[in-house]
């Protein structure tokens, strides 16, 4: 009987994290996930891939930016 070694798997092909954060958090926030939700995510990521965990938050902020500007722009239309 072998012991059986464990391996990591990329989920993206250039195995960026801070990638794969990105658009989980533009994910989120196009779903309407709470902000409070997403910084959950971010905190318990944090402990194990810090670049994941601030993709997440850098992709969350950036798309409700972009919704507010799209809000914005319409109002003043």
């Amino acid at each position: 009987m072998s012991a059986m070694t464990p391996e990591t798997t990329n989920t993206s092909p250039a195995g960026n994290s801070y990638d794969d954060g990105y658009t989980d958090g533009e994910l989120a926030a196009i779903t309407r996930l709470s902000s409070a939700r997403v910084h959950a995510r971010a905190s318990m990521a944090d402990m194990y891939d810090p670049l994941y965990a601030q993709g997440l938050i850098d992709g969350y902020l950036h798309a409700i930016a972009v919704n507010a500007a799209h809000a914005e722009k319409e109002q003043t239309a």
